[in-house]
């Protein structure tokens, strides 16, 4: 099983970023993949010495959002990843409309062969079956982050999860 911690929408909380992989760790254990679906580049470039001390096996990807801005214009806008056997689809989603529909970014997916979808923008969790499965982590910046677990035959295990404050 890989243990995946999916986050988005920092917006330069960092302190955020690092009580939620702590909290991770506490509750689930060591992490396979970190991944950040935008909208915090910095944030997160700046905690991954911190996480890869914790976790030195650990995958990292990111991906910029629409408010990362010039700096980061080295990252990608969207990015296929493959982990445990899964094939995921990471984007911040405004590129594909996410605040008005899901469709674009399903089909996005689903024609780069990813059986999943991860993606932020909204500020809000989001599970949600279409011909791909979407999953928003939420607002890290608020303490919300999503736990998946790719099973040894490639089916997630989906955790959302929200800071205890």
């Amino acid at each position: 099983m890989k243990r995946l911690l999916v986050v988005s929408d920092s917006h330069g909380e960092r302190q955020a970023l690092q009580r939620i992989a702590e909290e991770t760790w506490k509750v689930y254990g060591p992490v396979d993949a970190y991944l950040h679906c935008g909208d915090g580049a910095g944030d997160f470039q700046d905690v991954m010495a911190g996480l890869r001390e914790h976790d030195p096996q650990a995958q990292f990807f990111q991906v910029r959002g629409n408010c990362d801005g010039s700096r980061f214009a080295d990252l990608p806008w969207q990015r296929i990843v493959e982990i445990g056997g899964a094939k995921l689809f990471l984007t911040h989603g405004h590129l594909q409309a996410v605040k008005s529909t899901r469709m674009i970014l399903s089909d996005d997916a689903r024609g780069s062969g990813c059986s999943i979808a991860l993606y932020g923008h909204t500020h809000e969790p989001c599970m949600e079956m279409y011909s791909v499965l979407l999953l928003n982590p939420g607002c890290a910046a608020t303490g919300q982050y999503l736990v998946l677990e790719i099973r040894d035959d490639g089916q997630p295990r989906i955790h959302l999860e929200r800071l205890k404050i």
